[in-house]
């Protein structure tokens, strides 16, 4: 691939001789690190270009987007869904809810349990935020490869190669 920039890997190449098409070993690894790399980047990329503004992490978009999306919604879910702890979800919520973003409501049913709906100013924020983030990400994967944009490079050859 002539259009790479330089220390670029192809990740569709095998990383070592030797390994196979069924992708056991290194380079099966190197992969996966790639994408979590690359994940990595383009998550705080999206915090800082969008985010920030709002004073939100990603974890806190998330537990907002959840609750949005499946309203109303147990705490556990969205740790669940969101791949991170029960507790990270409690101190996002209760930012959010602070923030008048969320409420949060206790079922009759089963006291133990935590359900979060969004405000009308959280459902307007997720909202807004969403196309923000759609349209960062949109400039950022149509952005042409550079020296500084080389994540994107791998990330672009990731889904191509994965879909094939």
């Amino acid at each position: 691939m002539g259009d790479q920039p330089p220390g670029v890997a192809d990740v569709a190449a095998p990383a070592a001789p030797g390994i196979g098409d069924n992708g056991d070993g290194p380079g099966r690894l190197d992969r996966v690190a790639a994408l979590c790399r690359t994940a990595n980047f383009a998550r705080r990329h999206l915090e800082v270009t969008v985010l920030y503004q709002a004073n939100l992490t990603w974890t806190s978009y998330d537990v907002l987007h959840l609750a949005v999306m499946r309203r109303p919604v147990d705490t556990g879910v969205i740790a669940a869904l969101a791949h991170v702890s029960k507790g990270s979800v409690t101190r996002s919520a209760a930012a959010l809810i602070k923030r008048g973003l969320l409420r949060r409501s206790i079922p009759i049913t089963d006291r133990r349990r935590s359900l979060l709906a969004p405000t009308t100013a959280g459902w307007a924020l997720n909202q807004h935020l969403r196309a923000q983030l759609i349209t960062e990400l949109n400039t950022l994967l149509d952005a042409r490869v550079g020296p500084d944009r080389h994540d994107i490079a791998v990330l672009r050859r990731l889904i191509t190669s994965h879909h094939r």
